[in-house]
């Protein structure tokens, strides 16, 4: 179960409607004109893309434009279009969509500016598109929109110019014009079939287009430049889908920090959220996530050609003694990655072509020292291509040399085509530097199944794919928490923050365990109190409404007797407090922080760190999105540095770590239950301890009802 976004859901466009939008059989392009490059350019790219449909030009100054019939209006068109392209001013679009609408037309792109990211009228003018277009059941693609290009069915609706290529099985979603523009242009070796500029999506969102993507069976990869997910819960959705598929979904998200996501939210109109919730919302369901558009470039080369990546055992050739350090090197960055151990009978066949002062491993330093460079070279990639350790096979490639040198890795390229004509594994030709190369070889190459890579993006994009390639745990059960309990309290409460009992009591009800407390209004029932429990104890501030004690000096621990809390007790009710807190001073553990945080439109989140007063000093923390898959709350354990103390450091007890995950996963109920209902929740400091994990102290903060 995904947690749900409080954040009002997005009403799908219909399978026909986004059908009309992606593969029309008839256009017609409002407000075209013969003497503007722009708004002629449309049609003639018709003729170009090689589009075999009906197209009209909508305009009432011409009857023709650009070799197409041009009418006054829509109405006075012979047939209906199933898609427009509404090339108006924003003052003009409303009525153009209106009539659109009117007639039967079931798609429309708007590229005109000023709507929802220019201010009230812009988002009042954006709000009308959306009311007609879900009124007629209409796909709209922007406003903001550059527009679409569907070069697999030979259509468009796009406002630019654009290049006509041969189509391959790679899409693309993009919310910005420049970055689509960015990644056409590269040369780099991307067989682009469809790209689509998805802009403010007032109706026809992210989520649709991925949607359409995952059931297109033409198309077997989905990249996207995501700026704001604008409604998580089908987004995901859909990459869960596109997992199971087998269809990777490569996603570049811009606004790591602060100014950036102001950035977005100026540019796009969107609510951009803190990047590392989507960080980890791409992790749990199965996005690969880039950070640059090279890498989203050299990961969608990798999965276009389909051939399985299996563990990641790299097999390469680099004549380079300083290359291959710069190899090792990166490789060592990865995860899931590695070089693989050649068989002895890969080893012997090598050994008997190279000379015998040259080191026979992996990666192999290999030109030098042997005549017959193309029979030598055939025999060695060979050799290392079919060991049955190696699942990738890369050879080091200099693509722009000239003179005899360039004839050399010419033939070179050619024995690595050889090789790859006779396996169903990945063969990658990496370049020092970035990959590029004429687009015209790249496409050769790409016809005989080889790749061209920077250094730097390969390792990193099998990395990714290895990753990818791996199942996904299953969704892990809720355990039983009292939630009408907890329901009703946070309800009682109202809007407040709280701590003290009912934040511990909070936390009881679902099953998470806390020190033992008693609670207090004199100095005398303290000592009480204290007899009780056993010295020595801690003595706090216990008010429901001071939210941070530690702040107001409101915590003193190891109190050793009577007198010292006596003396304590009575400088806390000096300072204001009405209430304090008596527990235990428990001191055989490791303090850490649980918290639970819920974005408006993301979700909630669990994490988990080193707690105390290391909490922002140390920024150990593991964060996840609500709904932990199976293993999870060890592999969040994994990423912290403490997780050596708490495994044992040194000769140190090894703590209760079972302890801490089954609190994760009772935080991990609460989240899934009641997440909508709760902004946050601090549990600092969890003990934990060689037998248990006790919650010593906790801040919940309801979610506010006036912003629902």
């Amino acid at each position: 179960m995904f947690p749900q976004p409080r954040s009002a859901k997005s009403t799908p466009v219909s399978q026909s409607a986004l059908s009309a939008l992606f593969r029309p059989n008839s256009v017609a392009v409002i407000g075209t004109s013969p003497t503007s490059d722009v708004r002629r350019t449309p049609l003639e790219h018709y003729k170009r893309i090689g589009y075999s449909g009906t197209v009209a030009a909508v305009n009432p100054k011409y009857e023709e434009v650009a070799g197409y019939p041009c009418y006054p209006s829509l109405k006075g068109m012979p047939f209906v279009p199933d898609a427009v392209l509404i090339l108006r001013n924003r003052d003009a679009i409303v009525a153009a969509l209106e009539e659109a609408a009117e007639v039967g037309v079931r798609a429309a792109v708007i590229p005109e500016m000023g709507f929802a990211e220019a201010g009230a009228d812009g988002a009042a003018a954006q709000a009308r598109i959306a009311d007609v277009a879900r009124a007629s059941g209409m796909a709209v693609l922007g406003p903001n929109s550059g527009g679409m290009i569907n070069w697999a069915d030979r259509v468009h609706l796009n406002m630019g110019a654009f290049e006509v290529h041969r189509p391959g099985h790679v899409a693309l979603i993009s919310q910005g014009g420049g970055t689509r523009l960015a990644l056409l242009g590269t040369g780099r070796g991307v067989r682009w079939s469809h790209a689509i500029i998805a802009g403010n999506e007032a109706v026809t969102g992210s989520a649709d287009i991925l949607r359409y993507f995952v059931d297109d069976p033409n198309v077997r990869v989905i990249c996207g430049f995501i700026e704001a997910v604008r409604d998580p819960e089908r987004f995901f959705f859909e990459c869960d889908r596109a997992h199971a598929a087998g269809k990777p979904v490569i996603l570049l998200k811009p606004g790591r920090t602060e100014a950036s996501q102001e950035l977005a939210t100026a540019h796009t109109g969107a609510l951009a959220a803190p990047y590392r919730f989507y960080r980890e919302l791409f992790k749990k369901h199965g996005v690969v996530r880039v950070d640059s558009l090279e890498e989203l470039l050299a990961s969608a080369m990798l999965a276009q050609t389909g051939r399985p990546v299996g563990e990641g055992r790299v097999g390469a050739v680099c004549p380079s003694g300083g290359l291959i350090q710069m190899y090792v090197d990166e490789m060592a960055k990865c995860e899931a990655v590695r070089y693989a151990e050649f068989q002895p009978e890969t080893v012997k066949s090598i050994r008997s072509i190279i000379p015998p002062e040259i080191v026979c491993r992996n990666p192999l330093d290999a030109y030098w020292g042997y005549d017959g460079a193309e029979e030598s070279s055939k025999k060695i990639y060979k050799a290392i291509a079919t060991d049955r350790n190696v699942d990738v096979f890369t050879v080091l490639h200099f693509p722009n040399l000239n003179g005899p040198a360039g004839e050399l890795e010419d033939t070179y390229a050619a024995c690595a085509v050889e090789v790859a004509a006779a396996t169903d594994k990945p063969v990658a030709l990496l370049t020092p530097v970035d990959g590029s190369i004429p687009l015209t070889k790249a496409n050769d190459l790409l016809d005989k199944n080889i790749i061209v890579l920077g250094q730097r993006e390969a390792f990193r994009a099998l990395d990714r794919a290895v990753k990818w390639a791996r199942p996904l745990p299953p969704i892990s059960e809720v355990p039983l928490i009292d939630r009408v309990r907890m329901a009703k309290q946070l309800h009682d409460l109202g809007d407040k923050p709280f701590s003290g009992r009912p934040a511990l009591d909070f936390l009881a009800a679902a099953g998470i365990p806390v020190v033992e407390s008693r609670f207090v209004t004199s100095v005398d029932a303290a000592i009480s109190a204290a007899n009780e429990l056993g010295y020595p104890v801690v003595a706090k501030i216990g008010d429901t409404g001071v939210l941070h004690r530690t702040e107001l000096s409101g915590v003193v621990t190891n109190i050793r007797d009577a007198k010292e809390l006596s003396q304590a007790a009575t400088k806390l009710f000096a300072a204001g407090s009405q209430v304090l807190i008596v527990q235990p001073f428990v001191r055989d553990g490791t303090e850490m922080i649980l918290g639970l945080e819920t974005d408006p439109v993301l979700g909630s989140f669990i994490l988990v760190g080193q707690g105390g007063i290391w909490t922002e000093i140390m920024e150990d923390v593991a964060l996840r999105p609500a709904g932990l898959r199976v293993g999870e709350p060890e592999r969040m354990l994994d990423e912290l540095r403490v997780q050596k103390i708490l495994r044992g450091f040194r000769g140190a007890p090894a703590l209760d770590v079972d302890a801490l995950t089954g609190t994760l996963t009772r935080l991990d109920a609460i989240a899934r239950s009641l997440g909508d209902q709760i902004r946050s929740i601090d549990i600092n400091p969890l003990i934990v301890r060689k037998n248990g994990a006790v919650a010593v102290d906790a801040l919940i903060v309801p979610a506010s009802r006036r912003n629902e």
